[in-house]
């Protein structure tokens, strides 16, 4: 196979041919191979119309890996959540004139670790903590392939280790990607790996044999008393709506609920800050403009006092945010409302699993204890400055994590999780032999 290898930084007024962006201070790297070309942009994140096109294009393709990098929340959060100077990695492949968007996520320059490191990292927050890339998955294992050919003539990933926080490793696309950097003789380095809640499919089975919370009677008894306390006060009902109109009113009555519980008193609620709301608002309209939202509640005569934000990707979804009303805390109104809309998943027809976005060691867990692996993926390209910086990056993170968790030990007292120490760097060569 003859392959025409280019690497060239754009200037002013020039672009890949007939690309869907330019922009002056664009990173371009194509590959042509016949009549298919692939182009590597690494540019400013700006939202234009036939980017967004191409991401959502690649997003239905994606099999739901990732709904934070799909263009209506990216777009909603990429100016307002953190400091600015976000970038975005795409992949294109050209096909005649046609450019089509394989693989991309949006990345930041960021400093991570006790010392901080200066990496490049794929940009989740704590409203997006999910670093997996949208992958075209309709031919994957090409498109991760000519990624990690692609990725070490890009001048920032010379010089920086590219990280994945809360990186979905058991994924489809994780497993892929992973495989791909690699076989290319990448330097990889796994480490702060965590767990959190998951509700996975369960085809023909009933919630109460598929969650322990409900196929234990004991507490499914405890459910019931205090299901029927509630019912004493009033009329109590599930709600749940997935209209445009309905969701964002229900939205707002999400917000306030949020804010005048905990999280409002800790000043911590997305009410709280201008930008924040803003970007709420904006994502979960746009999600739900496009039947990929829903809010469920529970509701004492007509009052809502527990709200779940549910967010669906492909045939995933992700309970994104939940609010309670403190006055009925007694009552634990966010379990049987999150044992609900368990339910109304499971019977939701092609429903792949559920995310359920927590940290450890939350109340999820009770209700949905099969785990999700996550971990901290650092990677760098082969003989670069950056492969050389990876363990340090890596002792760093490990390093932060064990400090946080020593610091939440003090504070709420809890028993010490046994720290694992971060994975030595993969060579080539072992990898070949079959680790």
């Amino acid at each position: 196979m003859n392959d025409i290898l280019k690497t060239r930084r754009l200037h002013p007024g020039a672009g890949a041919p007939d690309a869907p962006l330019s922009d002056p201070a664009s990173v371009v790297v194509e590959e042509t191979i016949g009549t298919s070309q692939w182009a590597l942009e690494y540019r400013p994140y700006a939202h234009r119309a036939p980017l967004i096109a191409a991401l959502d294009e690649l997003a239905s393709h994606s099999d739901g890996a990732n709904p934070f990098f799909e263009p209506e929340f990216l777009s909603a959060s990429v100016d307002r959540i953190g400091e600015p100077g976000k970038n975005l990695i795409v992949l294109w492949e050209r096909i005649g004139e046609a450019p089509i968007a394989r693989l991309a996520f949006p990345v930041i320059e960021d400093r991570i670790g006790l010392p901080a490191k200066s990496v490049l990292r794929a940009w989740s927050h704590p409203f997006a903590p999910l670093s997996t890339p949208l992958i075209d998955m309709r031919d994957a294992d090409e498109t991760v392939a000519r990624f990690a050919q692609l990725f070490p003539r890009l001048e920032p990933a010379k010089l920086l280790p590219l990280v994945f926080d809360d990186f979905a490793v058991e994924e489809p696309a994780a497993k892929a990607l992973i495989g791909a950097m690699r076989e290319a003789g990448f330097t990889t380095v796994d480490t702060a790996s965590r767990t959190r809640g998951y509700l996975p499919p369960a085809p023909g089975r009933k919630v109460t044999d598929h969650l322990p919370i409900m196929a234990h009677a004991k507490r499914r008894r405890e459910l019931a008393r205090q299901f029927r306390k509630l019912e004493a006060l009033g009329s109590v009902e599930y709600e749940k709506v997935d209209d445009f109109d309905h969701i964002v009113v229900r939205f707002e009555e999400f917000l306030l609920l949020e804010t005048r519980g905990w999280k409002g008193r800790k000043g911590t609620s997305i009410h709280v800050l201008r930008k924040t709301a803003s970007f709420a608002r904006q994502a979960v309209a746009a999600l739900g403009d496009r039947g990929r939202a829903a809010i469920y509640s529970l509701r004492l005569d007509g009052r809502a006092i527990a709200s779940l934000i549910m967010l669906r990707a492909g045939n995933r979804y992700f309970p994104w945010k939940i609010a309670f009303n403190s006055d009925y805390q007694s009552y634990s109104p966010g379990v049987p409302l999150m044992v609900h809309a368990s339910g109304d998943l499971m019977e939701t027809g092609g429903f792949a699993g559920a995310d359920s976005l927590a940290a450890e060691r939350s109340w999820i867990d009770r209700i949905w204890p099969a785990r999700l692996p996550l971990e901290t993926l650092i990677v760098a390209p082969p003989g670069t400055r950056a492969a050389a910086g990876v363990s340090d990056v890596a002792r760093a993170v490990e390093r932060d994590r064990r400090l946080r968790r020593f610091a939440k030990r003090l504070i709420r007292r809890e028993p010490p999780l046994p720290a694992k120490p971060a994975a030595p760097p993969r060579s080539p060569a072992r990898e070949t032999a079959g680790e």
